[in-house]
């Protein structure tokens, strides 16, 4: 896949999927909700002209096993840190995609010597900058009672598709990205499933995102119905070393215009580029 060679090694005892290859210093990704490492498909032919990838499925998600334990930010962290050191990576960049943000917090909090630049897509980094009517959804679904009902619903297609366009990703999602995230919620375990989200909604990281001292990129889409853009960037606003662009015209689907701009903005960070400005879009800089 894109030049990406697929490993496979054990964390805990049990089987740790990844994807590595491309050029230059390492980094680290951390998928999404229910996602795997070829969430970041989209974003592939860019990084590998500039980056070796590691991409794990972290544990209980896509072709990784559940852990034993608890399926927390630092934990799942761990579980990346595994296919890094298999990789052969001791310095690292680290991107998080909407729930895999939290685990990239927590593997700079685990490493903060090995971890350089960061880049956050659609970040959760603190409850109350996570839209209510997410939290209140999010409530329901996980009450005991609900939840197996859920899992069942999440793997009819058609009932599935129809709740992630009304409620979290909005129109113009892309057929094949559609798919694939459908097959990985198939594939995802449960238990993991449910534990993760309850944790990455009750995490405060926005202490660490605003004093990190590393460069970081904050990716956010106008429309998300997750994330509360407008609070999110005026809680990070003034944090040094910290840039910030809202992407318009775009939901939490990954619309093509949204994936030509996020690869533009992507690739000149990592290039230690300014950020390409579009029209109507806002880029902070500090």
């Amino acid at each position: 896949m894109n030049g990406l060679e697929e490993r496979f090694t054990t964390y805990e005892g049990k089987r740790l999927r990844y994807l590595t290859g491309g050029n230059g210093p390492p980094l680290l990704l951390c998928h999404g909700f229910i996602g795997s490492a070829e969430n970041f498909t989209d974003w592939f032919g860019v990084l590998i002209q500039r980056r070796t990838i590691v991409a794990p499925d972290l544990p209980g998600f896509g072709q990784s096993a559940p852990l034993d334990g608890g399926h927390t930010a630092p934990a799942l962290a761990r579980a990346a840190l595994a296919a890094a050191r298999d990789a052969g990576a001791d310095q690292f960049d680290v991107a998080g995609l909407c729930l895999g943000t939290p685990v990239a917090l927590a593997i700079q909090r685990a490493r903060p010597e090995a971890t350089e630049r960061l880049i956050l897509h659609t970040p959760l980094v603190a409850p109350w900058l996570v839209r209510r009517a997410f939290h209140i959804q999010v409530g329901f679904m996980l009450a005991p009672i609900v939840y197996p009902g859920i899992t069942w619903l999440a793997h009819q297609r058609t009932m599935s598709d129809i709740y992630k366009r009304l409620m979290v990703e909005g129109k113009n999602v892309d057929p094949v990205a559609a798919k694939a995230n459908f097959d990985n919620q198939v594939l995802a375990d449960p238990r993991a499933a449910r534990e993760w989200l309850h944790d990455a909604l009750r995490r405060d990281d926005l202490a660490q995102v605003r004093g990190s001292g590393r460069p970081t990129l904050i990716l956010v889409a106008e429309h998300d119905r997750i994330v509360n853009v407008r609070r999110l960037q005026s809680a990070v606003s003034d944090a040094p070393d910290l840039s910030f662009d809202v992407i318009r015209q775009a939901g939490h689907a990954w619309s093509p215009e949204l994936s030509r701009r996020q690869r533009a903005l992507i690739a000149a960070f990592l290039d230690d580029q300014p950020l390409p400005r579009a029209d109507g879009a806002t880029v902070v800089a500090a």
